[in-house]
């Protein structure tokens, strides 16, 4: 049942940081705090499942390959260059920041577009990570899924003068 969960969770998700996002921007609309914390709890579980999808191979997603991945692979350069920039501790420590920054301006209601557009990049980095996930093997950045080693040196015989 995880799997299953796991499979569709990050469309659940997205549609779950949608409907919030149609929410934030109404006017003078305040959601109660439970609210928020159901809505957390979900979002939590949601991407515990994307977590534990990800650990096992999944036969919708195999199915789901296209036959020629290596093409599918180019078409998703872009995705793949957000999931590796985050590789870099600087730069994931600076978007965290950022993003930390949007949710404390969420009060004013210009703000609130700003935080907006964060979780919005936070939706993007969730469908780059999956789509990731699913095409690594053919994945410039990730030497075809880290399977590609380079043969071993021979040694060089020692000589000995005798």
């Amino acid at each position: 049942m995880g799997r299953v969960v796991g499979h569709y969770a990050p469309r659940a998700l997205a549609g779950l940081v949608g409907a919030l996002l149609i929410l934030a921007l109404v006017p003078g609309l305040a959601l109660p705090w439970q609210l928020w914390v159901a809505v957390l709890g979900i979002a939590l579980g949601l991407g515990l499942a994307i977590l534990a999808h990800h650990r096992h191979l999944c036969l919708r997603c195999v199915g789901a390959l296209p036959l020629n991945a290596a093409a599918a692979a180019e078409r998703y350069a872009r995705r793949f260059r957000a999931a590796h920039l985050f590789e870099r501790r600087p730069v994931a420590l600076g978007y965290l920041a950022a993003v930390a920054l949007c949710s404390l301006l969420y009060a004013d209601p210009v703000g609130r577009y700003f935080w907006v557009g964060a979780q919005l990049s936070l939706v993007y980095l969730m469908f780059a990570y999956v789509t990731h996930q699913r095409l690594q093997p053919w994945c410039p950045r990730c030497r075809h899924g880290g399977q590609e080693h380079a043969a071993p040196a021979t040694p060089t015989p020692i000589l000995t003068t005798t």
